[in-house]
């Protein structure tokens, strides 16, 4: 079989539609084009065959690429718990690495391994020779976020990073989804609101805990929480006018007691939930949009930074979203 035709600046123009001089400066590495353009053009080059794998590397360890124009794997790992929104996140991070051709495996960690445990399961997974690891929200144990920093490979949290960590992140930001729904209930004027969800599993849950005490703070009213499961006692005592519901698995359960204390969403008491994805609804709950698919999108995008700035100081991005309205805030009912 002959050997294939090398290309060159005017296969590449042709193909991209740009021009040889817009080429020429993207390779070697000056300005004048959007970060993007110089991406499709590193990876055309190395795919015709413009460049070597040796050279594609190079360029990138120099900062030169800002995108690599190779085929890299990278890893996501989640847990149990984070599937829920598993498709989202997924979609986002192969929409933005499949336009480069690049792979991503997806596995789901199993929590509370033992170091040993640990290591087995990262080696049949190839861990050490990833390209890039993406850690999905979720692990309820510190201990294996903590043994997958340790991986020294580029790496993107997809989560609110713990102090101190030296780790870029992404995350859809529920502080300010939280921000937004009190808000609103406030300007619909509401001042009882009760919010429903644990406040310590999770950092996000953390997160939107602090988001709502400090905007009860501002309105100059108590902070009342329940849980899932004390719900119904803690709306007979308290009688709020309006409820944020924090955590998306626990709507159903929160509609579900609503309707055996015979209480009418909006009618009776306004409600709004942070909901991972809308789903079939006969009554469309307002809530604040997580922008879960657009994170991995944006984490897809940081890590292909990091790989090509492996010495840039780390970054921090927060998404955030607008407000669905959907039909169940109201004003309240005169007492």
């Amino acid at each position: 079989m002959g050997r294939r035709k090398r290309a060159t600046l005017a296969d590449l123009s042709a193909e991209l539609g740009i021009s040889i001089q817009t080429i020429s400066k993207a390779l070697r590495g000056r300005p004048g084009m959007s970060e993007e353009t110089r991406g499709r053009i590193m990876r055309t080059a190395y795919l015709r065959g413009y460049m070597s794998s040796a050279q594609a590397r190079e360029l990138v360890r120099q900062g030169i690429a800002p995108y690599p124009s190779y085929r890299l794997r990278f890893v996501l790992v989640q847990s149990h718990q984070s599937l829920t929104y598993n498709r989202l996140l997924t979609a986002g991070l192969q929409e933005r690495l499949g336009q480069y051709e690049h792979r991503l495996d997806c596995y789901v960690l199993e929590e509370n391994l033992s170091e040993v445990e640990f290591e087995e399961w990262a080696q049949t997974r190839n861990l050490t020779h990833a390209d890039g690891l993406l850690i999905a929200p979720r692990l309820t144990s510190g201990s294996m976020e903590e043994q997958l920093l340790k991986y020294r490979v580029p790496k993107v949290l997809i989560n609110y990073p713990r102090p101190l960590t030296q780790v870029d992140s992404v995350i859809w930001d529920v502080y300010e989804a939280v921000c937004m729904a009190v808000d609103r209930l406030a300007r619909a004027g509401h001042r009882r609101l009760l919010y429903i969800g644990d406040i310590a599993a999770q950092r996000g849950y953390m997160h939107r805990w602090q988001a709502y005490q400090e905007m009860m703070a501002a309105l100059g009213e108590p902070a009342l929480r329940a849980t899932a499961d004390d719900f119904e006692a803690a709306f007979l005592r308290h009688r709020p006018t309006a409820l944020l519901v924090g955590i998306d698995e626990d709507c159903d359960q929160i509609t579900t007691a609503l309707d055996r204390l015979g209480i009418r969403v909006p009618e009776d008491c306004s409600l709004v939930a942070l909901r991972n994805a809308p789903p079939e609804e006969a009554l469309p709950i307002s809530r604040p949009q997580l922008m879960i698919r657009e994170a991995g999108y944006e984490a897809a995008d940081r890590i292909l930074w990091r790989i090509a700035h492996p010495n840039a100081p780390h970054q921090h991005t927060r998404i955030r979203g607008g407000f669905h309205d959907g039909r169940t805030i109201a004003a309240p009912q005169r007492t």
